[in-house]
Parts: structure tokens; sequence; C-alpha cells
């Protein structure tokens, strides 16, 4: 469906190292346009001389898209954005049907991005669907079994409670570990693009989610005995640890892959699971023991207030500890500006030492670091709308209408747009083609002492400046065709990893046109 909506959008693609990929002509999608403009429903058909919005970008997003185009109405611009329903589009006629943001779209696209991978389904193997259909049974009936098995035990004991069935402390166990459930339904729909990018904050926020849902649960103690205040302290302390078990479950796969460096990374994570298995022995053994001393309250949050400081403290060294050599956003940005401006790469002992990234190298030391933005919303950046934004947007998507990547530089800011078929050697030439940008917009800002313009800066682009802008954009994109190749195999000599750029991807994917 993608490929038939890209035909009617899109000039022929023309990649840097990559496989060239045949679209229809842009004639083509100013005809679709016209097509469109002219039979939408609310709108007033009108030639292409006088239509009163400019295609900017398509954008797409949880499963939908967003078309975004300049409006001009009684003197004022501004951007304006219509939704649209994938599905919507009949690419058998090769139409584009009517704007569309049908309420079950939205709905389809805000739970597709709480349960689907981010580009599902480009992002992942053909048999993912069948596979997880059938997983998401096999767990509703292994489920199913463990409340019976839970409840058969509760009873054998002679703690089950008589009467209806909500009175069944089974069922209790069952609404205190559901409430678990959905809150992590929604923490993992906000917060799994970050997994990736951060995984080392991410591990270490998930034990202090379970050491504060601990704590929640020992104040079972401290409350009168009754099944509300049971389940208040006793949810609301589960719903705590099982978010923070959601996230050690999904960052530890990612140390798994980092550790296996032979493609064991089966044996490792059996031999991680055996490391585990002993450890929680050797804590059953000393918990029985300890309890063996006393029950109260107070001895237990003592032992408590001992424990959590130093379950944190190992947590931090763990994550100190794992060097891994990867791709972070701030760490390569800082590598491509290293490599432009002295032609070398540090090594990540290097970078450490130099306490140029912050904690883990997840984040920046400093604020006026934070040049480089990667596949933003195309709405947040053209938030203005104004006569400047639209005369840069024109020469950069005039640029860059042939390529897999769109740079928008403002200021010694850059953002980058990624194409839905952009790869990982394309989003990391894009990085080292945006740090030649930037150095040349620093090196022209200093030679002419111009200053660059405010963002929302509503006077246009004189002709030179413009011409500059065009110029500095085309002579940085044959330098980077030139050298990326060699930028590539720097990082390589370093050990950096580049078969990965760790950066949260929420799945912002766009098509450019030129309109000039």
């Amino acid at each position: 469906m993608r490929r038939h909506l890209c035909t009617q959008l899109l000039p022929r693609l023309r990649t840097r190292g990559c496989t060239p990929q045949l679209l229809a002509p842009y004639t083509s999608f100013r005809a679709s346009l016209r097509f469109q403009s002219s039979n939408a429903p609310s709108r007033t058909a009108q030639g292409a001389d006088d239509l009163k919005s400019r295609f900017v970008a398509i954008e797409r997003v949880g499963g939908r898209e967003c078309h975004i185009s300049w409006s001009e109405e009684e003197g004022s611009s501004g951007v304006r954005k219509e939704w649209r329903d994938i599905a919507a589009v009949d690419p058998e006629d090769g139409k584009i049907a009517a704007p569309t943001n049908s309420l079950v779209g939205q709905i389809s696209s805000w739970f597709g991005q709480m349960v689907l991978p981010t580009n599902y389904p480009h992002s992942v193997h053909r048999s993912y669907l069948p596979f997880h259909i059938l997983q998401f049974f096999e767990s509703t009936v292994a489920t199913i079994t463990s409340v019976l098995c839970n409840q058969a035990l509760l009873t054998s004991v002679g703690v089950s409670a008589e009467g209806s069935v909500f009175g069944a402390v089974a069922v209790q166990w069952i609404i205190k570990d559901g409430a678990g459930e959905v809150a992590k339904l929604f923490f993992i729909r906000r917060f799994s693009p970050y997994f990736d990018s951060h995984p080392k904050t991410f591990t270490l926020f998930g034990e202090v989610m379970g050491c504060l849902g601990s704590g929640l649960q020992i104040a079972t103690l401290l409350i009168a005995p009754s099944p509300g205040n049971f389940l208040l302290c006793a949810a609301g302390g589960n719903i705590f640890k099982i978010v923070g078990n959601a996230i050690w479950f999904t960052t530890h796969i990612k140390f798994m892959r980092y550790f296996s460096e032979q493609g064991n990374t089966g044996d490792v994570a059996a031999k991680d699971e055996s490391q585990s298995s002993i450890a929680q022995l050797v804590g059953y053994a000393s918990g029985i023991s300890l309890l063996a001393v006393s029950h109260t309250a107070p001895y237990l949050y003592a032992i408590f207030a001992f424990a959590v400081p130093v379950h944190l403290a190992m947590t931090a060294y763990m994550m100190r500890v794992a060097t891994f050599e990867l791709l972070t956003l701030p760490r390569v940005s800082c590598l491509a500006q290293e490599y432009v401006t002295r032609g070398q790469v540090p090594s990540l002992g290097e970078l450490d030492a130099a306490h140029r990234t912050g904690l883990f190298g997840e984040f920046y030391k400093d604020k006026a670091d934070r040049w480089l933005t990667l596949a933003p919303r195309v709405g947040d950046v053209l938030d203005a709308g104004t006569e400047l934004e639209r005369v840069r947007w024109q020469i950069c998507a005039g640029v860059f209408e042939d390529d897999r990547y769109l740079l928008f530089p403002r200021g010694r800011n850059v953002s980058v747009f990624f194409h839905p078929d952009a790869a990982n050697d394309d989003m990391l030439c894009a990085i080292y083609h945006a740090a030649l940008v930037r150095d040349a917009l620093i090196k022209r800002e200093a030679s002419s002492m111009d200053v660059p313009p405010a963002e929302g800066h509503s006077e246009p682009m004189d002709t030179d400046s413009q011409a500059a802008l065009k110029l500095i954009l085309a002579d940085t994109g044959a330098r980077a065709e030139r050298d990326f190749e060699a930028f590539r195999e720097a990082l390589e000599a370093r050990e950096w990893r580049t078969d990965e750029l760790c950066y949260a991807d929420h799945g912002h994917r766009v098509t450019w046109a030129h309109d000039g």
C-alpha cells in the first residue's frame, strides 16, 4: 500500500550509496494534487495556479498519514495539516482518496502504537504477525490455568473467602496483578522508543520503580487489615514492580545481544538465567533466615532501608562497567563534529575521559550541545509557519528531493527528516552531512559576522542568503557522498557499532517534494 502511495507522491529516488528505487515523476504528484483538490468534498474545485495550499510533506505517524501544506488566507501564512487513514487510499485506481480523520482510524492508530513495533510491518520479519497471534492465545490459556491453580492452592491452605466470586482471595490477587498489567500497557506505549536510546538509564529507573513498589507493599503492615486496604497497597506496589520488571526485561535483551560477540546470544542468555536462579536461591535462604529473627514492621523496614541503597548502587555501577560502543545520539553528534573539524574519531574511552557527554553517554552534557534532532515531527519544526520557514523548506526540499533524508538547518541547529525507505547507512550519512552543514554555517557566520535569524522570525530570506544556503547544502552533500565511507571506517576502526543508531525513534517518516 505504501508503495502505491509513494508512486503517486515522489520523483525518481536517487540515493547515496544505496540501490535506486524508481518512483513516478513529480508531475504525477502535481496531477494527483489537482485531482485531490477538485474532488475533496470540503474544497472548491480550482486550477493548479489558484491553489491556496502548497504541498510540504506527508508524514507517517502511528499507522496514519498527516498531509502538511502551506496555507495562505487573507495574506497570512501558516501550516495546514490533514490526517488521512492509509486504508482510505485506493491502490488499484492509483487515486488519492478524500481527507479522512475517522474515529476508527484514530483509535486503531493509538492502539497500534501501544501493541505494535515502531514502523510495523516494515520493521519486523514477515512471520511476526502469525507468531504473535498464536502467542496471544497461548498466553490467554496459560493465564486461565494460572488463575485456577492459584485459587486451588489458596483454598488448600484455608485462606479462601466464602461468598461471591469477588470475595475470593485469588480474585483479589488477580486484581492486584491486573492493575499492574494495565499500567504497563500505557507506560510502554509512552516510553518504549527510549528503551533503545537510553537502555542504561531506563534499567536504573526500572530498579527504582521496583524498590518503590516493594516499599508500598511492605506498607500493608502499617494499615488496618481489610480487602480494600490490601488492594490499595498491594495493587499500587505491584504497578511499580510490574513496570520495573518490564523495563528490565526489554533492556536486558539488548544487553545480552551486546555481550554476545560470537553469535552466541542464546547461550549467553541461558547462562544469565542460571546465574539469576542461583542468586534467587541465595536470596530466598537469606530472606528466610532474616524472617526467623523477627516479623515486626520496624525490623522489616530497617532491613528494607539498608537493602534498597545497596541495590540501587550496584545497579548504577553495573551500568557504568557495561561499556558498549553504542552510537547514542549525544555520542554520534559529538563524533561527527570531531571528524569534520579534526579528521579523527575518538574512542569510547577517550570520549568518556573528555566528559563530552552526560550520564552513560545517553544524555548531552550541556544544553548547547543539542544541535542535532533526528526524525522530528514536521509540525514541530515548522511550528511558526512564517515566510522564512517556507523559503528555507523549499530550498531544502529542492536540494534533497531525490535523497532518503532531508536536512533543515535553523541557526546552528539541524533537524533531520527520514524517508520511509531510509536505512541505517542513510541515517548515519545524514548525521555526517548535518555535521558538515553545521560547520559550514558556523564558518560563514564567523567570516561575515552574520547573526542567524531567530526562530519565528517572519522576514523573508534575501536572495544572497538563499543562494548561500543552497550552495552550502549542495557542497556539503557532495562532500558527504564522497567521504562518508571514510567516516564509517574511522568509526569502525575505533570499535564503534555502526550497525545501529540508538536514538528515540517514534516512527516518524516523511515524503517530500520540491515546489518551485
